[in-house]
């Protein structure tokens, strides 16, 4: 990961979950797609920032933040980010978030567990931790 060789992305529009991420040329079971990135904050930090989100935005449930694999620690890529915050939520994924120690530093790969098709969209289980449970819904299709 530290050398970004990632496969080929495109976001494009996933019909009824809004943008989602499609690989362009395939990605090969346990091949790196791309990084998870975005401005990594703590605790408080984001605690702070999702109340924002939900006072100023209350009928948009989107975010875009991850727990970094050390506690107490996040990667928020609603501004500072890139195509991986486009992914999004199957309970039967293509891929899978592997934190990674790159010299020194956490970071989250996003990892393929099966042979992805070019055009496929790319998924992992985002594995939702939520007090507010009634306002998300799955729309992954999946079984």
């Amino acid at each position: 990961m530290g050398r970004r060789r990632f496969a080929k992305c495109r976001v494009q529009r996933e019909h009824g979950k809004g943008w989602g991420l499609i690989s362009i040329d395939g990605v090969k079971s346990g091949d790196l797609v791309i990084e998870y990135a975005g401005e990594v904050i703590d605790e408080s930090t984001k605690e702070s920032r999702l109340a924002a989100w939900t006072r100023d935005h209350p009928s948009d449930p989107n975010f875009y933040v991850m727990a970094l694999g050390q506690a107490g620690w996040y990667i928020d890529a609603r501004h500072v980010a890139n195509q991986a915050r486009f992914i999004n939520h199957s309970c039967d994924p293509n891929c899978r978030l592997v934190p990674l120690n790159v010299a020194g530093h956490m970071r989250v790969a996003i990892v393929a567990v099966r042979d992805v098709r070019p055009g496929e969209f790319l998924s992992y289980d985002y594995q939702f931790d939520t007090r507010q449970g009634d306002r998300f819904t799955c729309r992954c299709g999946s079984s």
